[in-house]
């Protein structure tokens, strides 16, 4: 299935076209229906480009929608996610949204596109992963989408399910109710509101004011996550880019 979404999405009249891939209404319909009790979407792809083109397939169809990668800077990737937790934004489609490293309670259903390409992104540890992003909230669903089943999906959902089966145990044994987790949104007015998500891209000024209101445990998230980026990028032999991420993480950690 994932193969038909990239070829839909690349034809150029893809929103004329008569003939859709078979899971797209069931994407629609999971959707719709998570946004109706409040929850918040993950869409995770393959690759930057499908990231974007799905983003656009989303935004032409009315969504609140928005990308994530590693070209969008760690400062803008921050508010981005802050954007996902307060509501403004529903769905959130990135590649390794892993790296974020933070806990996402409001999301409630995630989409894993092309889950059967075998590989670092799609193998049974990456997919136990992904799931366990939506392990914070008791409404939660994850839906694996590909043309056949793998044996990473296969191992993949038999610990999720392993997992659940000795959680559930436990909460029988001690009465215990399963309770959506709470984020810890804090200064989501630093956020600068875009007026159309549609057509405006996240503005990268007043960096600074931003920096300054947000609190320590966010600084340190910016920072890690900076260093990561700096170390791919000297491995990749990119120094123009190292040198612009040493400069954010000075930024941040003299902040």
């Amino acid at each position: 299935m994932g193969n038909n979404l990239k070829d839909y999405l690349q034809t150029e009249n893809y929103q004329n076209l008569g003939k859709k891939p078979p899971f797209i209404d069931h994407l629609f319909e999971k959707i719709n229906e998570h946004k109706e009790k409040e929850g918040r979407v993950l869409i995770l792809t393959l690759t930057k480009r499908s990231a974007e083109e799905v983003n656009n397939f989303f935004l032409s169809k009315g969504y609140k929608s928005y990308y994530l990668h590693s070209e969008i800077d760690s400062v803008d990737r921050w508010d981005i996610i802050n954007k996902l937790k307060s509501g403004e934004i529903d769905i959130l489609v990135g590649v390794n949204l892993l790296r974020e490293g933070i806990d996402l309670p409001e999301v409630s259903f995630i989409a894993i596109l092309d889950a059967d390409k075998e590989g670092f992104l799609r193998s049974t540890t990456s997919l136990i992963q992904i799931i366990g992003r939506a392990a914070r909230n008791p409404d939660s669903e994850v839906v694996l989408y590909g043309d056949q089943f793998t044996e990473s999906m296969g191992k993949a959902l038999y610990e999720t399910y392993r997992r659940r089966q000795i959680q559930q145990e436990y909460n029988d044994q001690h009465g215990i109710t399963p309770q959506k987790a709470i984020s810890n949104v804090k200064d989501l007015n630093v956020v600068k509101t875009d007026e159309n998500l549609k057509t405006d891209q996240l503005v990268k000024k007043g960096k600074v004011k931003k920096l300054k209101k947000m609190t320590k445990k966010e600084k340190q998230m910016i920072a890690q996550d900076l260093k990561s980026q700096l170390d791919d990028a000297i491995k990749n032999w990119d120094f123009e880019k190292a040198a612009s991420l040493r400069d954010q993480l000075k930024e941040i950690e003299g902040d």
